[in-house]
């Protein structure tokens, strides 16, 4: 699946951020979001581009720290879903995130 993303990037506190588009291609809608991050981060980091960061743990769906912001919404569009465990089949392919 084809995905594109946009994120919020900022430097720091005292820096100006702005949203940034990502596109994706080719992802497993078996993966999980974070693990889909994780691809983005490794072709970001592969281009010389600072990483996305974001909080995980345990990515078993149990401590919680996952907590990402997601269309809006807290950890996406499944209730009562970790963002560890929120699978991108989720979404379809060609949605922007």
């Amino acid at each position: 699946m084809n995905i594109k993303l946009r994120i919020w990037r900022q430097a720091n506190a005292q820096a100006e951020g702005k949203l940034v588009e990502y596109q994706l291609n080719d992802v497993s809608a078996n993966m999980s979001f974070l693990e889909m991050m994780d691809v983005l981060n490794e072709q970001l980091i592969s281009k010389g581009e600072a990483p996305v960061a974001f909080d995980h743990d345990c990515r078993e769906g149990i401590c919680g720290m996952c907590g990402l912001m997601i269309n809006g919404v807290a950890h996406g569009p499944q209730k009562a879903t970790a963002t560890c465990q929120l699978h991108m089949r989720t979404f379809r392919s060609g949605d922007t995130i």
